[in-house]
């Protein structure tokens, strides 16, 4: 199925006397605009061998899904054959992206298009440009080889054997829209997904809410085979018709447009009649919908409970697996929607209740422990930590792919201990002849070893950033992004005077997410009795491994029949716990001291851990103001969105706005035009205080810039367009 009816398909029809940039786009000027526009800037790789590229793909796609780790798949890969006149050679590079419309040939032949006639088609007319896209429903790589509208070819290629015997169908095509529509969505809002050299496009919000309506109603069809594609499993034990990547890629989307809430209830309702069979799965994304878009609670519970009573007539007994899974996801959705509205006495029975019919689930035990918190019932809540599944400290998936990609060291960071360049003579004088107007000083500064990384003529530029830290610490990415210590000079991290302060921020000490949960449920109970009442009903109601020594006569001690055995990751988190509330008491005796920008943000970091927000807050901003840092930036405005630290003196509306725009500017300087979690809040400030004001008030700041202020208007249209007033 094409969801771009209007666009041509078959390029063959093309008149011999039209331009070929003509004949693909005369109904769609606007595209060649968006596409083609300052290709030539597109962050470039340059193959050690030409054609290197797909062999490596191939691997990995090989890799991947020989052992069921695809996932979501890897981004789409752009390959452009370039010739370097004056050595007479054939050069290869590439680059990566996402948000590109895989649902048919069409959009992806116009993006090759103009990446050729970007240079100037004298020079690239016999230039071969090659398009991958991964279809993770089929394991398959859809790869477009294009020399012009009238010869390009299309080849599916098996991911596991690497035949290409497979025949090209409308099915296929429809799979790989909604493979990238996922990954797209999801690689927006994880980090440690992005691949230096990536470009992000704004999926489906670039065209409008009636393109966007067409992709949702694809989308939604595809929802009951959503645990095909999998769920993150550092945070679910399992995937199900509500932890799947489609469903959250989905909810993704709707929390930056929400004037399509009502159209995805709308469409579901419209699946429940036409697929009866999948019914509970579009009840379970429908309650979902409704609950995360906090509208029309009487329609979220009715949903709920007459898809319990449809699927579950005579109860909860003697179950299937597969219904015991679809009555936890329907039940934790209903403790979903009551603890949002902080009804946490009734939210209790139901987790109780799941975690009866669900004993492994990660989900209804974390949220067991954290109803026992907030209604006072410490004792219980240690119980159910205690109790907590243990998950994968990373996602085998993610890990797979980033490993793979990590082997081939095409970049190096602009701070490592190795050179920043790692091209060749010949190379540089190539990619500085095809980059004509930028410096060799500059020029040098864009390198990143055999990456080069041009900005994109200016759009969303503050040049304070561009020139300052964008040159300094390079795209923040991958499983090390959690903080800076990877990314500055090993001078900087030597220099720092807490090393036990680094100890606990390094790699080696970052929780997993489900630890994160547990340490946030110990962090909670401190906030509500203090450290020492915690320590004193732990050594009640536990006894520690290291403690459990047989008596004499080889008979368990009498003081400890009583008492349950502490988890050893549960007895390590106490210690870590322990540790972080010690450097920020130490800090507190040390506040006159000047720190790096590092060190500040490390603090900052450990302040946060252990909600001291005011604390934090200070630390992260002060960071900023002696380089601007954005982990430190994306984690204020992930405080201010999920709300956990009130709006104040230091973390005000006129902070928060002058902070999204810096930091859309360091990722628009990367290739990302559209952080969906900046965009949020940008929603978020315009539903406050009106879009036009906060137009305005960009337009104030001392840093909008041309490049910046262009962007965020854009960003603000999107805001304007596809959300509610």
């Amino acid at each position: 199925m094409n969801i771009l009816p209007w666009r041509k398909k078959n390029a063959s029809s093309v008149a011999v006397n039209e331009h070929p940039r003509d004949a693909l786009f005369k109904d769609d000027d606007h595209l060649v605009q968006k596409l083609g526009a300052n290709l030539e800037e597109n962050p470039r790789i340059l193959e050690v061998k030409f054609g290197e590229s797909f062999g490596i793909r191939g691997r990995l796609l090989r890799t991947l899904a020989e052992q069921d780790l695809l996932g979501i798949g890897p981004p789409d890969m752009a390959h452009v054959t370039q010739f370097d006149r004056f050595h007479q050679t054939e050069t290869g590079e590439y680059h990566y992206l996402t948000g590109l419309d895989t649902s048919s040939e069409a959009t992806p032949i116009a993006y090759l298009n103009t990446l050729k006639l970007a240079g100037g088609s004298s020079k690239n007319k016999n230039r071969v440009s090659t398009y991958c896209c991964t279809n993770v429903f089929s394991n398959v790589d859809i790869r477009i080889r294009y020399e012009s509208p009238k010869h390009y070819q299309i080849n599916v290629i098996d991911c596991i054997s690497g035949s290409s015997n497979i025949q090209l169908t409308p099915a296929l095509w429809e799979e790989a829209f909604v493979s990238g529509f996922v990954r797209s969505i999801i690689t927006n809002m994880d980090r440690e997904r992005k691949l230096p050299g990536l470009v992000e496009l704004p999926f489906a919000l670039e065209n409008g809410l009636a393109y966007c309506k067409k992709c949702i109603s694809l989308v939604c069809r595809y929802l009951p085979r959503g645990p095909e594609l999998g769920c993150d499993m550092t945070k679910h034990s399992f995937p199900s018709y509500k932890n799947n990547y489609i469903l959250d890629s989905l909810l993704s989307l709707l929390q930056v447009a929400n004037k399509l809430n009502g159209f995805v209830v709308g469409t579901l309702e419209d699946l429940c009649m036409q697929d009866p069979e999948n019914s509970v799965c579009y009840k379970t994304a429908m309650a979902a919908v409704l609950i995360k878009s906090e509208a029309k609670d009487i329609v979220a519970i009715q949903t709920i409970n007459s898809s319990m009573q449809n699927l579950f007539p005579n109860g909860l007994k003697d179950l299937e697996q597969s219904q015991l899974i679809h009555a936890a996801d329907l039940l934790n959705l209903q403790i979903d929607f009551l603890m949002v509205r902080g009804d946490f006495a009734l939210a209790l029975p139901l987790a109780q209740k799941v975690t009866s019919i669900c004993s492994d689930g990660f989900e209804a035990w974390n949220k067991l422990a954290r109803c026992y918190v907030e209604l006072g019932n410490h004792e219980q809540a240690l119980f159910a930590i205690n109790s907590l599944p243990a998950l994968p400290s990373s996602d085998p998936c993610k890990d797979a792919m980033l490993q793979e990609a990590a082997k081939e060291h095409f970049y190096n960071r602009p701070l490592c201990s190795t050179p920043r360049s790692r091209l060749q003579s010949n190379e540089y004088h190539f990619i500085s002849s095809t980059l004509g107007s930028v410096k060799d000083h500059d020029l040098t500064s864009m390198i990143y070893g055999r990456i080069v990384m041009p900005p994109q003529a200016k759009r969303g530029c503050i040049k304070e950033i561009w020139e300052g830290p964008c040159v300094e610490l390079g795209p923040i990415y991958g499983p090390q992004s959690k903080n800076l210590i990877n990314f500055v000079s090993p001078q900087e991290v030597a220099s720092l005077g807490d090393k036990n302060l680094l100890a606990r921020n390094s790699m080696a000490s970052q929780l997993s997410w489900s630890m994160t949960c547990a340490y946030d449920l110990l962090v909670h109970i401190i906030s509500k009795i203090g450290w020492n009442s915690l320590l004193e009903l732990r050594s009640s109601i536990f006894v520690m491994e290291r403690e459990r020594g047989l008596g004499d006569a080889g008979v368990l001690r009498p003081e400890f029949k009583a008492k349950r055995l502490c988890e050893k990751w549960l007895d390590q988190l106490f210690l870590n716990l322990y540790e972080d509330l010690k450097i920020t008491f130490n800090s507190q005796e040390h506040r006159e001291e000047l720190y790096s920008g590092l060190e500040w943000e490390l603090l900052g970091l450990t302040h946060l851990r252990t909600w001291l927000w005011a604390d934090a807050v200070a630390c992260l901003r002060t960071s900023i103001m002696a380089r601007f840092d954005p982990v430190s930036a994306e984690k204020l405005l992930d405080l201010y969105l999920t709300r956990r630290y009130p709006s104040s003196d230091v973390l005000d509306q006129d902070v928060l706005l002058a902070l999204v725009v810096d930091k859309i500017s360091y990722e628009s300087r990367f290739y990302n035009f559209l952080n969906l979690a900046d965009l949020r809040v940008l929603i978020d400030l315009s539903a406050s205080s009106g879009v036009d004001t906060v137009r305005n008030h960009i337009y104030t700041l001392p840093s909008a810039q041309t490049g910046i202020v262009a962007l965020t208007d854009k960003l603000l249209n999107y805001v304007q367009e596809l959300n509610d007033d």
